[in-house]
């Protein structure tokens, strides 16, 4: 008696385990030069290389930015979908997201140099790494 019990108890858990399931994916692009401060450069585009399901929502993101020097005083930097914009401390590091930022979508890294004139040296950007976990539920 105890068994069925407890096994009913089980069995009427596990569906509501299965409804939630997490994944991520990853992307690694070279990214640009910026020559010029208080301009914008728009870093290659991040997207999944497999069909993330439109229910999905983002659990939290990391990132590593590598440039070729030191990042420059004023160095701005954003990750953005076509949803919106976060601005992005540090050139790695994880964080959750707003939820309207979809896993599915295209991301990039926008960045500027908040000062006038050439940029000495230039902003190399040479390569830029995203990592995007979400869960998926089913309805």
């Amino acid at each position: 008696m105890r068994r069925s019990i407890a096994l009913a108890l089980i069995c009427g858990l596990l569906p509501q385990a299965a409804l939630a399931a997490t994944a991520s994916w990853s992307q690694t692009t070279v990214g640009g030069i910026l020559n010029v401060g208080n301009q914008i450069m728009s870093g290659r585009p991040l997207t999944p290389s497999v069909a993330v399901p439109p229910q999905a929502t983002v659990t939290r993101i990391s990132w590593r930015i590598s440039l070729l020097n030191p990042p420059p005083p004023g160095l701005e930097i954003k990750l953005c979908t076509q949803a919106r914009c976060v601005k992005i401390d540090a050139l790695a590091g994880q964080r959750a997201l707003p939820e309207n930022m979809r896993p599915g979508d295209t991301w990039r890294f926008i960045y500027s140099v908040n000062q006038r004139g050439q940029l000495r040296p230039p902003l190399n950007v040479v390569s830029q790494q995203l990592t995007v976990n979400y869960r998926l539920t089913s309805s």
